[in-house]
């Protein structure tokens, strides 16, 4: 996951310096757009997310916007790997999957226009709001021992919640299956806040396709502890490289 964000950020960087030296020539007339919407995909250095947003453009360097975002987030440390062979696979000491459910306002601004012969527009942009973090516990199927007879081991098992005091690699045969984990979902309040720069290289004035590069950050009241032995993050830090396309509005119609 790292490796491929490094790799994608430095191909983003490249593409645009890339276009804007090819795209040479005298200024030409540029149109004048009154609303953008979009919808967004994108990897962080933890997860994914996925969203929308819309806004509006006051003038041609700035806009506003709105937006609504899903993101996933799990530990840097949950590896996942099958401990029996009957098992499912599961991450080894984690207590949470972490759910983000982001609403916000945010604010970009053109610090490089596209040139009307082709080429990339680049905005640096902020943007920050409420969130909603569902914090999905995990559940294990364990081996309970009923009896041993004549050096025979009778055995059922049952879905317990992950407790890190009482279950070892012993008796944990595998993780629960996906519904079996909505029980005791810890909800907290929190707020977010991300920015970065997007670069825009759609050929089509009235269409967007976006690549953005940034960095974005979630804390959550009171704190969840997402991995056993380990302390509890009370801010969770994102590096992201996001892919968006989407449509605008012409101010004036021709």
């Amino acid at each position: 996951m790292k490796n491929l964000f490094i790799f994608l950020l430095f191909f983003t960087c490249w593409h645009s310096f890339y276009a804007q030296e090819i795209a040479v020539g005298d200024p030409e007339m540029e149109l004048i757009t009154d609303k953008e919407w979009n919808v967004f995909l994108g990897l962080n250095s933890s997860g994914f997310s996925f969203g929308f947003q819309q806004g509006k453009t006051p003038n041609y360097k700035e806009k506003h916007l709105w937006e609504i975002e899903f993101l996933y987030s799990i530990h840097y440390k949950a590896v996942l790997r099958r401990y029996s062979p009957e098992g499912r696979a599961f991450n080894y000491g984690k207590l949470y999957d972490l759910f983000f459910l982001r609403g916000g306002y945010g604010y970009q601004r053109i610090i490089a226009h596209k040139p009307y012969s082709g080429g990339v527009q680049i905005r640096w942009f902020f943007s920050a709001g409420a969130s909603i973090c569902f914090g999905v516990p995990t559940y294990l199927e364990i081996r309970k021992i009923d009896s041993v007879a004549s050096g025979i081991l009778y055995s059922h098992t049952e879905i317990e919640r992950y407790n890190p005091d009482k279950h070892t690699f012993g008796n944990i045969i595998g993780a629960a299956s996906f519904f079996d984990r909505f029980h005791k979902i810890a909800v907290r309040p929190g707020f977010y806040g991300k920015a970065g720069l997007n670069f825009d290289f759609s050929n089509n004035p009235l269409r967007m396709q976006v690549l953005e590069v940034g960095i974005s950050m979630d804390m959550v009241f009171p704190f969840i502890q997402q991995m056993a032995f380990n302390k509890t993050k009370p801010v969770y830090f994102y590096g992201y490289i996001v892919y968006s396309f989407g449509k605008k509005k012409p101010r004036y119609d021709f």
